[in-house]
């Protein structure tokens, strides 16, 4: 009887002798049948499995999946044992083939599928771990094995090494282990993150991890645990440090099978609670909305009543200001001279009184037809219009009739520098702590009619005579003005002019609301004196009537579109 022999440990080809138990040997054989063939069964139908389940949910787990066990299925079909590469044999034997320095069958069986196995196992355990997203320095580590592996593999096909196996297979051994460390922490914490299916893969993992310890441990030439099992065929069979391994993807392949459906179970249900939560988010934004534009409307509801009584209090407001102001402008219409006051004084009259606003600071003014002698006329430019000028015309007009109250025997520069105190002294512009510097330009005509002529002072206002022949004469005003708080320098006094007059002459007096006034083609001219006198002798022959008509239309086409700049004020008459 022959003695029995330890079983062949897998490793670069090499001559053995073996002296084997015959009875052992063929219970080995047996065996090896049986385990291997239902290695292949068990592989065979997980993938058929695998690849339905990606058809029906194209899940790139499921993918890689199915790509690992197609691998395990061919990898266990030609797996080694004591008496070599038995199934695969039954359709075609590659032991005496080489390639490179390989025989075939070790090239394709030990080799490359032993290596393409072990690198999309980590690869598919990386993509249902979801690594790259969460860890990706562990994913580097996973490629980073993949490329060592198909490196040592093609370099043990195609390159004869004279060393150890121990020294060749040893980052074999080792690399994959520590890559399976950071998959097991990576595992354990994206279980603790909620990734319930991640329990499948840390428990699916530990016989894979044990039967490849047993797997490198043979490698290494260390005595694998079945060789303290009581001698058998199977105990012999079991010491193959080749169908260790393949017992160990078998059993990760086999609770993985579970882990994938539960993987996509849990997907679904992610899926399922993500769009609960989004219908929820949207219900609740849908609300908010909802309830928003009810605090919106309310608010704008709101808003707009506040404005719309707001508005009415303005409207009130305004309705009052306006009728304050139209009642302001009739009774300063009504302190302008009546018709009684130029009844028999002219052969003809007529005035253009403007203001800006509805109310403003121009006024001109007649004494009291009641009184025997010369009359008086004025003409006054009050500071700024509207309210404020108007205020200040009324005090002028007042100061006027102050002045000639009893007679009309006081000279226009005398008068003029009167009014010139009344204005000052009515504002309080006389005292330091005076807080306004207002006055007024006015030019006074003292006029006698038997005589034929008239007394004139002017405070920039200047007085235009035109006779019958069309011969224009401007009489100059004084370069100062009235009631301010700097009192007229003597050198600046206005000084009397006498005017003599032949019947029919026509005479005007403008206030510089009408000069300056911006308009024509360019819209940044004002009128000017030269218009203005070009009116006035053209129609030197006919009324004082037409005259300012005249005046009047020739101004509003000059001024156009342009705003009015100044309250407007012109006397016209005949004498």
């Amino acid at each position: 009887m022959l003695t029995h022999a330890r079983p062949i440990q897998s490793g670069p080809p090499k001559f053995v002798l073996r002296i084997v138990n015959n009875e052992r040997f063929l219970e080995t054989r047996r065996f090896g049948v049986y385990v291997t063939g239902g290695m292949v069964g068990i592989l065979f139908a997980l993938a058929i499995f695998a690849w339905y389940s990606y058809y029906r949910n194209k899940d790139r787990a499921g993918l890689l999946y199915g790509v690992w066990i197609i691998f395990a299925f061919f990898n266990a079909l030609g797996m080694a044992t004591q008496d070599g590469f038995h199934l695969f044999e039954f359709f075609y034997n590659g032991n005496g083939i080489l390639l490179g320095e390989t025989s075939l069958s070790v090239a394709i069986f030990q080799l490359l599928l032993s290596s393409a196995q072990l690198i999309t196992y980590f690869i598919f355990s990386s993509a249902f771990l979801q690594i790259g997203r969460y860890y990706p320095k562990t994913q580097k580590l996973v490629y980073f094995l993949a490329i060592f592996f198909v490196i040592h593999t093609t370099s043990q096909i195609f390159i004869k090494f004279n060393i150890p196996p121990q020294t060749l297979y040893l980052g074999n051994a080792i690399f994959p282990l520590l890559v399976f460390a950071f998959l097991y922490k990576a595992a354990f914490e994206r279980y603790q993150q909620g990734m319930s299916v991640a329990l499948f893969w840390l428990v699916a993992s530990i016989p894979y991890l044990i039967f490849r310890l047993i797997f490198v441990a043979g490698i290494m030439g260390y005595p694998s645990p079945f060789s303290y099992l009581p001698e058998s065929g199977l105990s012999y069979l079991l010491q193959n440090s080749l169908l260790s391994q393949g017992i160990g993807y078998c059993l990760e392949a086999i609770i993985m099978s579970l882990a994938v459906v539960a993987r996509n179970n849990w997907i679904q249900d992610e899926l399922n609670k993500s769009l609960a939560a989004q219908k929820t988010l949207a219900e609740d934004q849908k609300a908010l909305v909802e309830n928003q534009n009810k605090v919106l409307e309310e608010t704008v509801a709101e808003r707009t009543k506040k404005l719309e009584t707001q508005h009415q209090e303005l409207d009130e407001a305004h309705q009052l200001v306006v009728g304050s102001v139209n009642y302001a402008s009739r009774l300063q219409r009504g302190q302008l001279p009546r018709q009684m006051r130029i009844d028999g004084r002219f052969a003809s009259f007529a005035t253009i009184w403007e203001p800006r606003d509805t109310i403003g600071g121009d006024l001109f003014w007649l004494s009291s037809s009641q009184q025997s002698g010369p009359f008086v006329l004025a003409v006054a430019d009050c500071t700024g219009h509207g309210v404020p000028g108007a205020m200040l015309s009324l005090l002028v007009s007042n100061s006027l009739e102050r002045i000639y109250a009893n007679d009309t025997a006081e000279d226009p520069a005398t008068a003029l520098m009167s009014l010139d105190h009344y204005v000052r002294t009515g504002l309080n512009q006389d005292r330091a702590d005076s807080e306004s510097d207002d006055g007024c330009d006015a030019a006074i005509l003292r006029i006698d009619r038997e005589k034929q002529t008239i007394e004139f002072a002017g405070a920039k206002l200047g007085l235009f005579q035109v006779n019958a022949q069309g011969v224009l004469t401007r009489h100059q005003a004084a370069r100062c003005s009235l009631g301010y708080q700097d009192v007229v320098a003597e050198a600046d006094k206005p000084v009397v002019q006498k005017i003599p007059y032949q019947s029919g002459e026509v005479f005007a007096v403008v206030t510089d609301g009408f000069t300056d006034q911006i308009g024509g083609a360019m819209s940044k001219t004002s009128f000017g004196y030269r218009r203005l006198e070009e009116i006035l002798k053209t129609n030197c022959a006919a009324s004082a009537e037409e005259i300012a008509a005249a005046m009047k239309r020739e101004f509003a086409a000059w001024q156009g579109t342009n705003e009015r700049r100044d309250d407007v004020t012109a006397v016209v008459f005949r004498l």
